[in-house]
């Protein structure tokens, strides 16, 4: 089920730090220091509006034997399929309720592989 939380984005602030964002890209994990009211980790009061989109049928994909044939190629173009699915269905819900937020100026950027 797609669900996205407008204003998740706002509850907390990272401090920017540039010899943590090298190490971090140096050590391939992402390090960050974030802090919230008061300096402290207690998230920032901020409205939420969550938004939960129709549930995408997997049933087409749950006979595993059958998938699993020509090394699993058919299991991974059912997965690619339905992360596109899933993608697709996130985006029509940031768009369709965007405005209700007051985010009308603004987009939504999935980034895949």
């Amino acid at each position: 089920v797609p669900i996205y939380c407008f204003g998740s984005t706002q509850i907390m602030r990272r401090l920017h730090v540039p010899w943590l964002e090298t190490l971090s890209n140096w050590l391939r994990v992402s390090l960050c220091l974030f802090y919230g009211a008061g300096g402290l980790p207690l998230p920032f009061r901020q409205r939420l509006l969550y938004v939960m989109g129709e549930p995408i049928d997997c049933s087409s994909s749950s006979n595993s034997a059958s998938t699993m044939k020509n090394g699993g190629v058919d299991l991974n173009r059912q997965i690619d399929q339905l992360h596109e699915q899933f993608c697709n269905s996130l985006q029509r819900l940031f768009d369709r309720h965007k405005e209700a937020y007051g985010w009308g100026h603004k987009t939504l950027k999935i980034i895949s592989r």
